[in-house]
């Protein structure tokens, strides 16, 4: 089951680079199915190249259980938060996608225009890292600024 489990992710990875969902910085993680407290994501590595052997484990604090000397992408507090305060979160995708970054930095609502939007029709929720961790350099690098992350989320998601 688990190596069915790095091969959908290993999918992911790369489907979702080359729909340009995923760029070099983005990642995609799995809930892992017989550990419910851990989680797999690859090593730092752009998506488009993981393979099997580059999916790692980690713990909800985001600490790697089998990394060795392979290196650990920062922002996957992200990942570990999310899945320690959403118990129903079996995936999680992070992206630094151009198309929506602007509604991070503008007044301008994300706003539902077709059915397939129609998730967003009780608001978007807007994590204002500021709030969280004062001025910082906009990465989510550790627990605390992944926790208040997962909260914002929480706030929205049914």
């Amino acid at each position: 089951m688990i190596q069915t489990i790095i091969d959908d992710l290993v999918a992911a990875n790369r489907i979702l680079a080359d729909h340009n969902v995923l760029d070099a910085f983005g990642h995609v993680s799995a809930r892992h199915p017989a550990k419910p407290d851990r989680y797999l994501l690859s090593r730092n590595l752009a998506p488009a190249l993981v393979t099997s052997g580059d999916i790692l484990e980690y713990d909800l604090d985001s600490k790697p259980i089998n990394a060795g000397d392979k290196r650990s992408f920062l922002e996957r507090f992200i990942h570990g938060e999310i899945y320690k305060s959403r118990q129903e979160v079996n995936a999680v995708v992070h992206s630094h996608s151009p198309t929506v970054i602007p509604f991070g930095v503008t007044q301008t609502k994300l706003r539902p225009i077709s059915q397939m939007g129609s998730f967003l029709a009780p608001g978007v929720p807007i994590f204002e890292i500021r709030d969280a961790g004062g001025m910082t350099d906009l990465l989510v690098r550790d627990n605390q600024l992944g926790g208040a992350l997962a909260a914002v989320l929480g706030q929205k998601l049914t």
